[in-house]
């Protein structure tokens, strides 16, 4: 018998989808925070909070989240990377193709 496998661990379908990293980090954040909102006021007399504003608090945080993290400087120097690597189709002089093509 193996041992059940971690929550926290990222899934691998997400990790080249950004919309659906996204959506399963401010799901995470969901479960978590309504596990704690709801299990403390259970029995207590407080109002809880409406599950769809927990539900957008948990997007927010989870794009909050988001910019944090392409603020460290180990991400910035990958976005930096990324666009130095990247061929910019605006810079590129293709007149000699065109004009080529033309005789």
């Amino acid at each position: 018998m193996s041992a059940p496998a971690s929550t926290n661990a990222p899934a691998k379908a997400s990790a080249h989808d950004p919309q659906k990293a996204y959506i399963d980090l401010a799901e995470r954040i969901f479960v978590l925070l309504s596990s704690r909102v709801y299990g403390t006021l259970a029995g207590s007399e407080q109002k809880k909070p409406d599950p769809k504003a927990l539900a957008a608090f948990s997007f927010k945080l989870a794009e909050a989240f988001e910019q944090a993290t392409r603020e460290t400087d180990r991400m910035k120097a990958s976005i930096e990377a990324a666009n130095k690597a990247a061929v910019k189709l605006d810079e590129v002089d293709l007149s000699s193709v065109f004009s080529a093509s033309k005789k």
